[in-house]
């Protein structure tokens, strides 16, 4: 087929689209800035975004551990925070004298690694938690409570009076 004939395909099957032709050639832009591939930078607040995921792991850790206790059978955990994790980044100061006195401007430092910019964390501050929910099937003998009282606590940096530990509902009961 020749260029010719391509020309005259392409001008009928503008012409048998009307009024609609406009809508279409949008719908096909559109598209194919679908198809495109972005590239999207990660910034310093994902970051610390990813910190705040540790008390899901925490929970999901403790709920491992604790389904090994001898009598304990299925297990869930609630961790409640009193203050989420921070992390302090590098900064470099500089003061600088004027007429309205000294100032002191603080910024990031930030070091290039593979094309991507991030910041030096010097501190880690981890969460410190308010108090833990434990609902375990095996929470109606003394020892059993105990045993969950202990490793919540030694896990966690809570006291006993800060850790409740409930029986779990079985199918039987409504």
């Amino acid at each position: 087929m020749s260029m010719e004939a391509w020309k005259q395909k392409a001008r009928s099957w503008w012409e048998k689209l009307g009024k609609y032709r406009y809508t279409v050639l949008i719908l096909l832009l559109g598209v194919a800035l679908m198809l495109v591939p972005f590239e999207r930078k990660s910034e310093p607040a994902a970051k610390t975004a990813a910190l705040s995921t540790g008390e899901e792991d925490l929970e999901a850790r403790l709920e491992a551990l604790l389904r090994n206790v001898d009598g304990a059978g299925a297990v869930s955990v609630l961790l409640t925070l009193e203050t989420g994790p921070l992390q302090r980044y590098q900064e470099d100061a500089q003061s600088k004298s004027g007429s309205d006195g000294t100032q002191l401007q603080k910024q990031t430092v930030l070091v290039t690694a593979g094309g991507e910019e991030s910041p030096i964390p010097v501190q880690t501050t981890y969460p410190t938690y308010k108090g833990a929910v434990v609902v375990c099937e095996g929470a109606d003998r003394a020892s059993v409570k105990l045993d969950i009282i202990r490793a919540v606590s030694s896990l966690t940096g809570l006291g006993s009076d800060k850790i409740t530990v409930i029986k779990m509902k079985g199918n039987w009961e409504e």
